[in-house]
């Protein structure tokens, strides 16, 4: 086949693939990188949602001793790429907000044919994607474990931290291409899961206005009326931490974890991380067995 043909063959698919979603408005679907589990009758679901500019890598140092614990054999694991991001498509036509993560996120667990309860994991901006399915989505979510989750509260009940976290993402967002921005990103793409390639990207800007910006994501968390596990590093220089202390106030489903460690899932914070995975899933097996 030529090269020629070749190109036609693409050009006719991708026109096929937008008409499918962007005309007919039928949902993408997330790529999912990790779908595994030692019983051929899981019990539970665990599904991995990463956050902004990053991938299923995220998970790196937490998912695979889950995925070895014997203990764990009832229980399905699934992570996946949030549309914009990893290997997960990137259309530009995409909304990059709640509603269209709420649509992918749906579809995908049909695609996959979860019929087991569902824990939904997020970190940092996956985090509030999960909060908001959690309140807002299709498919009933049974407990929610989240890492980092950068909740800035509204304009009306803002306080002055909040204030200056606004400004310096609305900084970020605007100034990803700049020369401190790109030097900075490389240094963290170093030692973390962050992806510097996904700074400079409609993805990126868009996700930072509509999902880690939107002024709801405090009231959404508060109101939630499901067990959520919250898990914070105290030198984490992403997260206001007295906005999640606020939350634990506020609404007593949430349980709320100080550990060691930033705002990434390394050390002393995985180690933390992963015995509250096991603790959270293991007492939600035994519940469903009563």
């Amino acid at each position: 086949m030529t090269r020629s043909k070749i190109a036609y063959l693409r050009y006719n698919l991708v026109m096929f693939y937008d008409f499918l979603h962007k005309v007919l408005k039928i949902p993408l679907t997330m790529r999912v990188r990790c779908d595994r589990s030692i019983s051929k009758k899981p019990e539970l679901t665990v599904v991995f949602l990463h956050g902004i500019a990053s991938s299923y890598a995220t998970w790196r140092e937490v998912l695979p001793p889950l995925l070895r614990d014997r203990d764990l054999g009832k229980v399905r694991f699934v992570a996946l790429d949030l549309i914009g991001f990893g290997k997960s498509e990137k259309p530009d036509w995409f909304t990059y907000d709640y509603a269209g993560y709420r649509k992918t996120l749906t579809r995908t667990f049909k695609k996959l044919k979860i019929r087991t309860p569902i824990v939904l994991c997020g970190h940092s901006m996956g985090g509030l994607i999960a909060i908001d399915y959690a309140a807002n989505g299709d498919r009933l979510i049974d407990q929610l474990i989240l890492i980092s989750p950068p909740v800035i509260k509204g304009s009306e009940v803002a306080g002055l931290q909040d204030q200056i976290y606004t400004k310096l993402y609305g900084e970020l967002r605007k100034h990803t291409g700049a020369k401190p921005i790109s030097v900075a990103a490389s240094f963290i793409d170093a030692l973390s899961s962050f992806e510097k390639r996904s700074l400079n990207t409609r993805a990126f800007r868009k996700t930072m206005d509509n999902i880690i910006l939107n002024k709801e994501n405090y009231s959404t968390a508060a109101h939630l009326k499901i067990p959520i596990e919250i898990i914070h590093g105290r030198f984490d220089p992403l997260v206001i931490g007295a906005n999640l202390k606020k939350l634990t106030e506020r609404n007593s489903h949430i349980h709320l974890t100080e550990t060691f460690g930033g705002h990434d899932m390394f050390g002393a914070k995985a180690k933390k991380i992963n015995k509250i995975f096991k603790d959270t899933i293991l007492h939600m097996l035994l519940q469903s067995d009563l």
